[in-house]
């Protein structure tokens, strides 16, 4: 049986980079089939291609054993190839229904023929009404020659009777017209080449013969050009009446596909109010909506909770159970061996390897990823705390939904020590991070850094104080996105030394800087004026990191540091994290992943609901304990914590 998809000898370049280098691979219906790869390794480039978003320059695609030229989406939606991207392709003004249907919206006749029948119906009766009531008046008081006329039967049937014939007219008239309506607006889901000359000739025939009856041969000319004149004028306009949403229908096929697929969403709710794993569920059911065979998933578990991973990998199953095939796109070893049937690593832009996740090990992956041995496990000594650098006190504030977000929150964290902040996203992390950072006001609280009291503090001051933010958002809070690498590199020091002389700019000690930068945290860039917005996911973050470490720092708040890095970076930014413990910095560390969280931390502090709900050396509590925690249980027995002075 020929393989749902192929690629054979697929190749992609842009100016200086290589991004593709005569890729091939297979996919067969009902398989789940994992691609790895370092940041910039051609992983997204070769899936854009898959999808339309980039053409090959050589190489042949096949789908269902047929070549295809796949020029954009709307090709690849047609051939039953659906994307969800690293970063959710999302309106979050609309609904999830709306953004699900967007672009393939069902439509109605914003009237119905029931619609059609009342509107006839109450002409009929206001007609009817009307007549007897001008007759009945004027018998009852025939006082003027006026109202005598009225009161005698023009057709001669009687007052009643002339009644509900006018009636009856006046009905026919107004369901005639809505029935003509209702009729050229079904006639607009043709083109208009179609429309225009069936409705035109239909029109002129129509006020033709009528012209005849009524002996104005004269005016067919006018008739004619009216004719012409209507079915121009009102095709725009019919094809917009023609053309409301119909919600109802909508959200009845999402709800159907929901309930297929164990996705379950609300359809009429904002997607701006929605976790980032529902909405990730939403980007799913686009795709489906849209009659989806094949599936490609670019790191969809970046932004997600473990919780949220672990439903991801029970959806991603039920869709293999129903034949979907399915690319995903991940830097975590552990989630490919979970989830996958066969893996591809690619390197360099190659294929360096194919195999299945019980003929290897992460240790064998990560090396092919890499081409070298990589230590999974963090080598680190102990610590050695010093004095306090930051101590948080009663500190409250409210999220963007004037909702409380932080409800007393009680930390510190000494020089030469790394505090973990350990959580279920959507527990107060977030907004942990921007106030500590001057990102977000506090409501209520102090923060002091160094002794220096700078709760609110604008982010300027915070940063010239010695402290370092990797953010959890890198595009919103991390680059500005237009910028070239080595502006981004300079974002928070270009008006100090050694980038500025007053209002100077050292350009030559700002590339400099730039270049050992990229080449030290191994930026896959082919220049270092390529705009942010053209590196991948990874390659973006390690900019920031890159930045952040690079300078003289005594306070490191870091969210997320690793998202959407590869297995070799992320053993970098780990060994760099503890360089900077062991240098006398003090480390903030907020991340949903355990497993570094643990393998990092000198102590753990869990937050749920706000609020800070156990804190514990790192080696005396267990990853069990430590979930338990960020449930919202409390251990039975308090972990040795450590208090300030």
């Amino acid at each position: 049986m020929a393989p749902i998809l192929s690629m054979q000898n697929v190749t992609k370049r842009f100016p200086g980079v290589l991004a593709n280098d005569r890729i091939s691979f297979s996919l067969d219906q009902g398989e789940v089939l994992a691609f790895l790869g370092e940041n910039g390794a051609g992983k997204s480039t070769l899936m854009n291609i898959l999808y339309g978003l980039y053409s090959p320059d050589e190489g042949e695609v096949a789908v269902r054993g047929q070549p295809v030229q796949i020029h954009d989406p709307n090709d690849a939606i047609r051939l039953g190839i659906g994307m969800v991207h690293q970063h959710f392709q999302l309106v979050p003004v609309f609904t999830v229904a709306e953004n699900i249907v967007m672009g393939t919206e069902p439509t109605r006749f914003p009237f119905s023929w029931k619609t059609m029948g009342l509107a006839g119906g109450v002409s009929a009766a206001v007609f009817l009404v009307g007549r007897l009531i001008v007759g009945g008046y004027a018998l009852l008081a025939p006082k003027t020659a006026q109202a005598a006329e009225a009161a005698v039967p023009i057709t001669g049937l009687g007052l009643v009777w002339e009644a509900l014939l006018a009636g009856l007219i006046a009905g026919a008239v107004v369901a005639g017209l809505y029935g003509l309506v209702n009729l050229l607006g079904f006639l607009t889901r043709w083109k208009f080449r179609i429309y225009f000359p069936v409705v035109a000739a239909a029109g002129a025939i129509m006020l033709s013969a009528l012209a005849l009856y009524f002996k104005a041969q004269n005016r067919i000319p006018l008739f004619i050009f009216l004719a012409i004149l209507f079915a121009a004028a009102s095709y725009p306009a019919l094809k917009v009446i023609s053309t409301a949403l119909d919600r109802r229908t909508a959200s009845r096929r999402i709800q159907a596909l929901s309930d297929q697929y164990g996705l379950s969403v609300e359809p009429d709710a904002l997607v701006g109010t929605l976790p980032v794993g529902i909405q990730q569920r939403v980007e799913i059911l686009k795709t489906l909506y849209r009659q989806a065979e094949i599936l490609i998933l670019d790191e969809p578990t970046a932004v997600l909770t473990p919780q949220e991973t672990d439903e991801l990998f029970e959806i991603m199953r039920s869709l293999e159970a129903e034949g979907k095939s399915i690319i995903f796109i991940s830097h975590k070893l552990k989630e490919v061996m979970t989830i996958a049937d066969r893996i591809i690593v690619l390197r360099n832009a190659r294929v360096v390897g194919e195999t299945k996740p019980a003929e290897t090990s992460e240790e064998q992956l990560a090396e092919m990823m890499v081409g070298r041995e990589v230590a999974l496990v963090v080598d680190k000594g102990p610590a050695s705390p010093g004095e306090v650098v930051l101590e948080v006190s009663g500190l409250t504030a409210i999220d963007r939904r004037q909702q409380p977000a932080l409800r007393g929150v009680d930390l510190f964290v000494r020089a030469g020590e790394v505090l973990g902040v350990a959580g279920v996203q959507g527990n107060g992390q977030t907004e942990l991070v921007e106030v500590l950072t001057g990102l977000h006001l506090a409501t209520g609280g102090s923060i002091r850094i160094m002794g220096h009291d700078v709760t609110n503090a604008p982010p300027r001051q915070v940063t010239e104080l010695g402290v370092a933010h990797i953010p959890e958002d890198r595009q919103r809070d991390g680059l500005v996105m237009s910028f070239p690498i080595y502006d981004n590199l300079r974002l928070v020091t270009y008006y100090q030394e050694p980038f500025a002389d007053g209002p100077t700019v050292r350009f030559d000690d700002v590339y400099g800087y730039a270049d050992r930068v990229v080449r030290e945290f191994d930026v896959r860039t082919p220049s270092i004026a390529l705009p942010a917005q053209n590196l991948s996911g990874g390659n973006q973050q390690k900019v920031i990191v890159g930045r952040e470490l690079s300078r003289p720092i005594k306070l490191l708040i870091a969210a997320q540091p690793t998202r959407g890095l590869d297995v070799g970076s992320i053993e970098y930014i780990h060994r760099r994290l503890i360089q900077k413990r062991d240098e006398g910095c003090a480390v903030l560390l907020v991340s949903a992943e355990l497993d570094e969280i643990m393998a990092l931390s000198d102590r753990i502090a869990v937050m749920y609901g706000g609020r800070i709900v156990g804190t514990m050396d790192a080696d005396q509590v267990t990853r069990e304990e430590l979930g338990l925690l960020m449930a919202g249980a409390q251990l039975e027995q308090e972990k040795q914590e450590v208090t300030v002075g």
